[in-house]
């Protein structure tokens, strides 16, 4: 009804203040109320009013054992155009449903009256008015609600509800007097009323825990650009704030369904003995058809919910649990859903800048590393080197007659023997040393905690490789390789960088395609 909560507010106002929540919390408590029907066995009158959506064929069941259960029950609902109805109530002797145009209007919200002789009960909400943008978001709108035990409060509905039937809905006046005056209670149970409350509490402190891990979430996230670090804080806190045995985050890598990253959360304290069955178990040693129905009937599908950015699917966010009695609640499947669209966008964040910043380090044409990137790298390892007694060999390659092969076969000609080189670079030093292009149709490479003799062969056996292979419409390229060597050829960067430059010019001397070195006197004379 649109205006129950508003009669009960205006009446009774001083008897309780409204509670303010989500539409699952109005749910859960809806169903708590359906419970003290069912599991009292009351026979009670039930008078409900709300939306057919939903999960149809959950909501239909609970429907159907409300009616079997109930004297009778009332269901106040909206008419079937209703763009939220999702479905129908199959008929039943006991129940009555009563339709209404009107039902969605926007000060609508959901109750439940119950009432036998032994008790009676009530809880009535009502949507608070939000933007015209977000009202074809229901499920995220705010309520007010308000709920009694007390037989004066729910009188007062009953008299409402009965003159808006009268009117209304006029040839069922006379059943529904009928059932009131049989269904009215003697007295209130106050252990009733503390059940429900109790049930109450622990649903608004889990409410509450979950706000909080969300909060704490979107914090993590918002304080870091590093992907790693954000998928794993957020895996942890979901894991954490659900009591779940595993949580899991995998990332896709941009464009393809490959994992770029995977992030994992599995509870410490999580005791093998209180669950019913192990998911591993199952799938390495129990068939299909080795599985008791015991078995089946623990088992719980986890909640997996895709991370979507612009209407593309770019990760994956899971949490599973398999303790006996363990069921998800909507509040936490939300929360998960909730969770995934803040990291949705935050992935996104952090993609751009990782973007951006490669981009602010790397060479346009052949994809190494930059010359200042280079400069920051090299200042990096020599302090690395001077804490560990280490060595540092810098090689530096020149391609020969480069300026020949852009004169006469053009500067596309010149670009590829660039990228053709860059790539034999990426493929051989991959693991061993950090490529740059040091300008023109020179480069460079670190070697870091590598002795002079080590990186001779290093640098010989990369100049075969370069010189074996041939570049399309080019032919054979071939590179002078110099290398010098911190600490004990120069000491500092830049005298590194000059010594390996004199060694490249030595190598060009010698008839190129050559790796040289200068006597370890080369350093006596730059020093004079």
């Amino acid at each position: 009804m649109n205006s129950l909560f508003y009669v009960l507010n205006n009446q009774h106002g001083d008897e309780f203040a409204p509670l303010r929540c989500n539409g699952q919390t109005v749910s859960k408590l809806m169903r708590y109320f359906e419970d003290l029907a069912l599991q009292r066995e009351m026979a009670a009158l039930v008078i409900e009013g709300r939306c057919l959506d939903g999960d149809p064929p959950r909501e239909s069941e609970r429907l159907a054992r409300l009616s079997a259960a109930s004297r009778h029950l009332y269901l106040i609902c909206c008419e079937r155009g209703c763009h939220q109805r999702t479905w129908e109530p199959a008929p039943a002797p006991n129940l009555t449903v009563l339709s209404e145009a009107a039902y969605h209007e926007l000060r609508g919200g959901a109750f439940v009256l119950v009432t036998d002789p032994r008790f009676c009960g009530l809880l009535a909400s009502c949507a608070i008015p939000k933007k015209e943008d977000d009202a074809k978001t229901p499920a995220k709108r705010a309520y007010e609600l308000v709920w009694t035990f007390d037989p004066n409060v729910v009188f007062t509905a009953i008299q409402y509800l009965t003159a808006r039937i009268g009117i209304q809905y006029p040839d069922e006046r006379r059943s529904f007097e009928e059932l009131l005056s049989s269904c009215t209670p003697l007295n209130s149970s106050i252990r009733t009323a503390l059940s429900f409350t109790t049930k109450l509490a622990m649903l608004m402190q889990r409410q509450n825990e979950l706000e909080m891990a969300i909060n704490t979430i979107s914090s993590a996230i918002s304080n870091t650009l590093e992907l790693d670090v954000m998928l794993q804080s957020a895996v942890e806190e979901v894991g954490r704030a659900l009591k779940a045995r595993r949580a899991a985050l995998v990332l896709w890598e941009e464009g393809t369904s490959k994992p770029e990253t995977i992030s994992v959360y599995e509870r410490d304290d999580f005791d093998d003995s209180l669950a019913s069955v192990d998911a591993a178990a199952l799938s390495a040693g129990k068939n299909e058809g080795d599985r008791t129905p015991e078995d089946l009937n623990d088992i719980i599908e986890p909640i997996e919910v895709p991370v979507t950015y612009r209407n593309s699917v770019i990760g994956m966010l899971a949490v599973e649990d398999y303790s006996r009695g363990r069921a998800w609640e909507d509040e936490e499947m939300l929360m998960v859903k909730t969770v995934s669209d803040q990291l949705a966008v935050a992935i996104s964040h952090a993609r751009l800048f990782r973007r951006v910043q490669t981009q602010a380090m790397t060479d346009s044409l052949t994809g190494l590393y930059n010359f200042r990137y280079f400069k920051e790298c090299l200042q990096r390892e020599l302090k690395a080197a001077d804490r560990n007694g280490t060595d540092v060999t810098l090689l530096l390659l020149d391609l020969d007659h480069l300026k020949r092969i852009n004169d006469t076969q053009g500067h596309r000609a010149g670009d590829a023997c660039l990228c053709h080189v860059a790539n034999i670079m990426k493929s051989s030093m991959r693991e061993i040393g950090i490529c740059a292009r040091y300008g023109g149709e020179e480069f460079v490479i670190i070697l870091p905690q590598c002795a002079r003799e080590n990186a001779m062969g290093v640098a010989e056996t990369l100049r075969e490789s370069i010189a074996a292979s041939q570049v399309n419409k080019v032919g054979q390229v071939t590179a002078s390789i110099g290398l010098a060597t911190y600490p004990c050829a120069a000491r500092s960067a830049d005298e590194l960088i000059e010594m390996a430059d004199r060694a490249m010019y030595l190598a060009k001397a010698s008839g190129r395609n050559r790796v040289r070195t200068l006597p370890q006197r080369a350093r006596v004379d730059l020093e004079v």
